[in-house]
Formats: C-alpha cells, structure tokens, sequence
C-alpha cells in the first residue's frame, strides 16, 4: 500500500568497540505494482530507511532490531476500495527483502512484520499504514565481507503481506487473509545510501 518506509536500527557484534548509528534511505520513491482486493493490480510507492552502523570490520555482524514500516495507499485507491467495496480498515503481517552487496547473506529476508488494525480516515485521501516489528517477526544478521569492499542494501524485487480487511458492509466485519503481492517496476535504483566500507 503505497509509500513505504522502513527503519531498522541495528546491534554489531565485532571486536567490541561501540559504533554509531547512522540512518541509510532509499535515493528515490519507488514504485510497484500490487494486487489489490476488488480492484485488482495498482501502483504502490515505497521509500524506506534504516539505521545501521557508520561503521564496520571485514566479517563484522550487524542485526535489525527496531523495524518500522509506513505504506500510503493513493488517494484513488482508497476511495475505490472504499466505494465500490466498503473496505475501510487493515490488519495482518508483511514480508519484504532486502539484496546485499558484499555481505553475507546476500538476500535478507524481514518475515513477520506486524500490521496492527487501522482505519481509513478519509475515503477521499491517501492512508498511511503502519506496520512494526513485532515479537514474532524475523530479522537475519548480516556479515560484512572483505576489507576495503563497499557493503550495499537494497531494496527487494518483490514484497508481501498477508492482510485481513475491514468491510462496512460485509458480516463478518472482518474479512481474510487475503494474499497482497508486490512486485518493483522496471528502470529504478532500488539502492539505500549511503554506502558503507567495510574496514
């Protein structure tokens, strides 16, 4: 649901020296294709952030801990789904991934996000959604590689939820889980920055 935003804070375990934090972002707003309930494919828009360590030595490990998403549904979309399906609310759980340059593994799958229950506003605006890491959610450790490499995230190709969905008109009231797929369209820098040296 259109623009997403995660935040990762991450714990290194390395030679034991603290290091800070600094926040990584995607360079632009992504765009993606959905399945919406009723309505079928739509764009989605998705940015994201994360904190991790400014910086890191070669096989150092570094894990998320405090993930947080925010997707907005386009303004059109909510007032489809609103009027033509009565949908007005979400809850449910979210996948998404993350490539790695340079690290280990090279694809970090983020299982398990918690989508706490929401309720549209304002049939006739964007709504945000939140999402957060929960008790049951997964965040594998990265290992950074070699010395002097460039450790790189970015975004995934794809990305899921399985969502429950909140209906005016509908007994029950709540109706799911039904299966939300997204898939990243062609021509874009799905990269955060900055980059980090390994050292």
């Amino acid at each position: 649901m259109a623009t997403t935003s995660m935040v990762l804070g991450l714990t290194v375990a390395g030679a034991g020296t603290a290091l800070a934090d600094q926040a990584y972002s995607t360079t632009t707003t992504l765009s993606y294709t959905c399945n919406y309930p009723l309505i079928g494919e739509n764009l989605l828009d998705v940015t994201a952030t994360f904190q991790g360590p400014d910086a890191i030595s070669a096989g150092g490990t570094f894990q998320a801990h405090t993930v947080t998403a925010v997707a907005t549904v386009p303004a059109d979309v909510v007032s489809a789904l609103y009027y033509l399906g009565g949908i007005d609310g979400v809850r449910g759980t979210a996948d998404a991934s993350v490539d790695v340059t340079n690290g280990t593994p090279s694809t970090v799958n983020v299982t398990g996000l918690d989508v706490p229950e929401q309720f549209v506003p304002d049939p006739d605006a964007a709504f945000p959604v939140n999402a957060v890491q929960g008790p049951n959610t997964v965040v594998p450790a990265i290992t950074a590689g070699a010395s002097g490499q460039t450790l790189t995230a970015s975004l995934g190709q794809t990305f899921s939820a399985s969502l429950d969905f909140h209906y005016t008109n509908a007994t029950p009231e709540w109706q799911g889980p039904e299966s939300f797929n997204c898939t990243l369209n062609e021509g874009q820098d799905t990269a955060f920055s900055p980059s980090l040296t390994i050292g």
